[in-house]
Formats: structure tokens, C-alpha cells, sequence
């Protein structure tokens, strides 16, 4: 009887384990630090470009990690469509910001001040900006409606995944980061929207399809010519004639003109116009 191989691994860093949680058992969470890696490398400036057009302030991004245990509490929580997201940002990137918010240099501080009403007002405002980015970023240009301030001292949030954000600030050299934090709900939310079915060309047929069988459908004929039956058939698809537009088109249902009108370009499209009625039998 052969004794079955155990493998034991000693002096292995605790932070390179993987918690293995009941809830999160038959379900594909891995997937999830890959899915926002993905995200953010279709987009690498989406926050910097946004720090900079809004703020004045110039920072490069640097590394997106996800982790599962985070050292930095949410500073702000927000309840949304998908669940309870958090964000957390470094007070002197936050401060800088607000400096340059209310028509400061925006030049970093060798001291940060003290927190001030001001600065958490900004942060709230900032979060919510930011967490509308990151799920847009995440469900493809899909955002959430409701974003609102979650405000419960009694019951504590479980985070389930943080997505750190680091930046590279020009002022000084200094290095910032910024935390994106899921929940349960929310990270269930975004492994939802990984099993909905991408649109197939069966699908944009059954469109096509359906947009035929309107209750109206009008067929104008643009140029016509008569052509002996033996060069129809040499006609080749690329064939090129030279045929002159009719001076007014019919414009017919199921073969019944309807009216006539003429027919003039702008900006590469073509539009009906001067439209007379057609008495039909």
C-alpha cells in the first residue's frame, strides 16, 4: 500500500496565505484581483487625469495591488446599488487637494495641518467621484445612480477585497496611494456582471430582425436604369456604373408610393426634403 506524499512548507510569510472564508467557498473571488488589474491597465490615468483636471494636481500612477487584509480603515463609507464601497486616501495628497480646491499653490506642505471640517467635506465629495470612476472603469461605462454616505456607528463593515491605488507625486518625489474598498455585496456585484452573456451576432440579428417588423417601413428608390439581361449577369460585385440620381425619388410602402421628395447631403448622410403628397388608388 503506498503512503500518500504530504508536503509541509516551512518558514512561509503569513501575508502570502490565502484565507480560505465559508461564504466565499464556490464562488470565483480570485478572479477579482485580476479583473480590477484588468480594468485599470485599459485605463492606467483614469485617476490621475482626474486629479489633474480637477485639482491641479500632477501625479503619475505607479501600482495597483488588491488585497484581501488591509492595514488603512475606510475614511469613508458609501452605500450603492452594488453594495458598500469605502475610500481611503493619504492625508497630504488630500490636503494638497484641498489647497488647490479653494485656490491654493497646491504645492505640497513640508507640516500637514491639523483636520479641519473643510477637509472631510472634500474627502466625502472626493469619494464619491472616485468610486463613480472606479465602477464605471469596472462595468465598462455602466455607472450606479444612488451613491450616499452610509452613517452606522453600530454595525461594523467587512471588507472583502482593498484596491490600492499608488501615484507618483513630480512635487518632491513623494509617493501617494488611495484605497478602493468592497464589501461582500459589492464584490458578488462585479463577479455578476462577469457571467452576463457579451452580445453575439445571433443577437444583433434577432435586432435587426425585429426593427423590420415594425408596423411601417419605408423603401425609397435613389437611381434606376434599364440594362438588357445579358449584362446583369456579367456584373460582378466592385462593378462600378455611371447612373444619374433621379431629380424626385419615390418614397413607397409595400410598393405603394406614399410621396415624393428630394434628397440632399450634409456631413456624409442623406436626407428627404420638399416632400409632396401621391394620390394612390
Amino acid at each position: 500500500m503506498a503512503t500518500q506524499q504530504k508536503k509541509i512548507f516551512h518558514n512561509v510569510p503569513v501575508d502570502s496565505l490565502t484565507i480560505l472564508k465559508p461564504h466565499n467557498l464556490g464562488r470565483n473571488y480570485h478572479k477579482i484581483p485580476s479583473l480590477i488589474q484588468e480594468a485599470a491597465s485599459k485605463n492606467p490615468r483614469l485617476f490621475s487625469d482626474f486629479f489633474l483636471k480637477n485639482y491641479r494636481i500632477n501625479i503619475d500612477p505607479d501600482t495597483v495591488k488588491v488585497h484581501d487584509r488591509y492595514g488603512q480603515q475606510a475614511n469613508c463609507i458609501f452605500q450603492t446599488e452594488l453594495g458598500k464601497i469605502g475610500f481611503s486616501i493619504d492625508r497630504r495628497l488630500l490636503v494638497e487637494a484641498l489647497e488647490s480646491y479653494y485656490g491654493g499653490s497646491g504645492t505640497p506642505r513640508a507640516e500637514i495641518p491639523p483636520p479641519t471640517v473643510s477637509e472631510q467635506r472634500l474627502r466625502n465629495r472626493l469619494g464619491k467621484r472616485i468610486v463613480d470612476l472606479f465602477i464605471r472603469a469596472m462595468l465598462a461605462g455602466n455607472g450606479i445612480e444612488d451613491i450616499r454616505e452610509y452613517e452606522n456607528d453600530y454595525q461594523q463593515v467587512s471588507w472583502e477585497y482593498v484596491a490600492e491605488f499608488g501615484f507618483l507625486c513630480h512635487d518632491g518625489n513623494a509617493r501617494a496611494t488611495m484605497g478602493i474598498h468592497l464589501d461582500a455585496d459589492a464584490v458578488d456585484a462585479l463577479l455578476g456582471s462577469l457571467d452576463r452573456p457579451a452580445p453575439s451576432a445571433h443577437g444583433n440579428a434577432a435586432v435587426e430582425a425585429s426593427l423590420k417588423q415594425l408596423p411601417v417601413r419605408l423603401d425609397c428608390v435613389i437611381v434606376d436604369t434599364e440594362m438588357p439581361l445579358s449584362q446583369v449577369l456579367e456584373l460582378e460585385p466592385g462593378d462600378i456604373l455611371v447612373l444619374r440620381p433621379l431629380e424626385r425619388y419615390e418614397v413607397r410602402i409595400n410598393q405603394q408610393t406614399l410621396f415624393r421628395g428630394a434628397i440632399f447631403e450634409e456631413n456624409g448622410a442623406l436626407y428627404l426634403t420638399s416632400l409632396e403628397s401621391v394620390t394612390s388608388s
